[in-house]
């Protein structure tokens, strides 16, 4: 199968979907595969790199389309990408269509097979396409809220760490999944106070076991309410798989921080579970409502490039071997598509709308 790598667009995407390594592990098993030139720069894999192991350049996105059969991408295809997508394609990526049911709509019209990563299940039920992700995401949202916290950047001044002699920061988590998880090792890692908020209690008794030192509570409006009164960092790290997020943090609990407080919603990809929450970007971090700083990145991965395209590439390497050896006939395949044949197949977003 003919297998092509576009360059991303998304405003401050700079992951690449395959490594050179996993390129090679494809074009040995008899497969071409082509690569938008400068797709890997920002991950430090220059055009050199996949040339080595047999990768083909093409000079634009045109030609790259024009060759391609599985188009595999990190982000969900924007309005240049989609000018290039056919019938004929299988797309394979990140799409989130739960949260953007347009694009689902317009894939529909161009009679495309989308496989988002999101969707894919193992033989346990779990995401593993989601999860390399969510893990970054996790740690770098603790990261980004504790230098946010910093006077310079518009924040209130606190060091969550703290030091002899001055308060702890306290660090609130929604979530305590996989986002959850790494970013409560994160805060952990940091020196903060750390609060975790999540409706499974096994889930909850499991992060205890392993950070006695947390504090873990059954989610419930009037208690993530509550604690919003002493928390400087607020993490959304919550999912419904194939859904858009529920909203956890209402407006009336975000009025309840103190000023200079900051939110990081790793949810935003999936709408976000912070009422009334607007995307931000890399180039744009951040914005202040109700004096509590917001930061919502859609793509936050993209921040460590480098790692998180190696993360990635690992993860999807054993699924694009499987579609690109006709693996539409694999069932863990088959059950992930949510879109062909000019049609939603997907039974949460016919659910939705």
């Amino acid at each position: 199968m003919d297998i092509g790598l576009p360059l991303e667009i998304m405003s401050g995407e700079t992951r690449v979907g395959l490594t050179p390594d996993a390129c090679e592990s494809l074009i040995s098993a008899g497969h071409a595969v082509y690569l938008e030139t400068g797709a890997g720069s920002c991950s430090s894999y220059d055009d050199n790199c996949y040339q080595q192991v047999g990768v083909v350049i093409m000079p634009d996105a045109k030609a790259l389309y024009a060759k391609a059969e599985l188009v595999v991408k990190v982000k969900q295809p924007l309005a240049q990408d989609l000018q290039y997508l056919q019938a004929r394609h299988i797309l394979f990526s990140y799409l989130h269509l739960a949260a953007n049911l347009s694009l689902a709509k317009r894939l529909c019209e161009t009679g495309l097979t989308a496989i988002p990563f999101e969707s894919v299940r193992d033989d346990r039920g779990d995401l593993p396409l989601l999860r390399p992700m969510s893990a970054i995401a996790g740690r770098i949202a603790v990261m980004r809220g504790a230098s946010l916290l910093f006077h310079n950047r518009g924040g209130s001044g606190v060091l969550l760490g703290g030091v002899d002699g001055a308060q702890t920061g306290m660090v609130l988590v929604l979530g305590a999944g996989v986002a959850g998880s790494h970013a409560v090792a994160t805060a952990m890692d940091l020196g903060a106070q750390v609060h975790v908020v999540d409706l499974n209690e096994q889930r909850l008794a499991s992060l205890k076991s392993r950070y006695p030192q947390i504090s873990t509570h059954l989610s419930s409006m009037a208690l993530i309410t509550q604690l919003c009164r002493h928390a400087d960092l607020i993490v959304g790290a919550v999912l419904r798989a194939g859904q858009r997020a529920p909203v956890v943090l209402t407006e009336h609990a975000i009025q309840q921080m103190r000023h200079g407080s900051v939110i990081v919603d790793i949810a935003i990809d999936q709408g976000g579970c912070v009422e009334g929450i607007q995307p931000t970007s890399s180039d744009a971090l951040c914005y202040l409502r109700y004096g509590i700083l917001h930061s919502a990145v859609p793509n936050m991965p993209a921040a460590t490039p480098r790692t998180s395209s190696q993360s990635l590439a690992s993860a999807i390497l054993p699924y694009v071997h499987l579609l690109a050896a006709d693996g539409l006939n694999k069932t863990v395949l088959q059950q992930a598509v949510a879109v062909a044949d000019g049609e939603i197949k997907d039974p949460l977003l016919l659910a939705s709308g």
